[in-house]
């Protein structure tokens, strides 16, 4: 038990932390010399690659520009026609050719007015014929009609009934029918009577 108390101790004394002493002497300290400076740190230019495409196509697009307005201006510039005295001048020969003959024509708005007058005359016939026809059809539905009417109030004019004769006189008779015997309704389904013979 003793020696595990002696151990036990030494080791918590051992987490202590503990500082080195200062040397012993009557002189200065030593202080180190201080670094000498260094040079700052100068940033060097970098390039990109899409800096340099970047470059290219500007170069490429005003090479283009220049090109297109020195073609502009070639096109501005005047040039004069050459000189056409010395060719012969070409006169048209006038054709020797008969006069146009006037035929008759006709309009094709004409012949359709034609038909189309021809069409409405057919349209009007049918019309008064459907008329004629409906006219007919009425007055002979409505003789008809009236002819209806007059059976039916014939028909309708009141008649008395006859009299009953009172010559044979009513003599009830017995019937010959037999008594009604009653019989007990049966009240038991037969898909029940199972059921209601089985002993539980």
């Amino acid at each position: 038990m003793l020696e595990l108390q002696e151990q036990k101790r030494k080791e918590e004394e051992a987490r202590i932390p503990k500082a080195n002493p200062l040397p012993y002497t009557i002189e200065y300290p030593v202080i180190p010399q201080k670094p000498e400076p260094k040079e700052c740190t100068k940033p060097e230019p970098f390039q990109l690659e899409s800096l340099i495409r970047h470059e290219e196509e500007l170069q490429r697009m005003m090479e283009e520009r220049a090109r297109a307005e020195k073609e502009e201006a070639e096109k501005r510039k005047f040039r004069a026609q050459p000189n056409m005295s010395n060719v012969p001048v070409h006169i048209p020969q006038v054709p020797r050719m008969p006069l146009t003959e006037v035929q008759e024509f006709s309009f094709h708005a004409d012949a359709r007015a034609a038909e189309r007058l021809e069409f409405d005359k057919k349209i009007l016939e049918k019309q008064n014929l459907y008329m004629k026809l409906k006219e007919e059809y009425e007055a002979a539905k409505k003789v008809e009609e009236e002819k209806a009417i007059k059976t039916m109030r014939k028909e309708m004019i009141p008649h008395a009934r006859p009299l009953p004769s009172f010559n044979k006189p009513f003599v009830p008779e017995r019937s010959s029918k037999e008594l009604t015997e009653p019989k007990s309704p049966k009240f038991c389904l037969p898909h029940r009577r199972d059921t209601t013979s089985y002993q539980y």
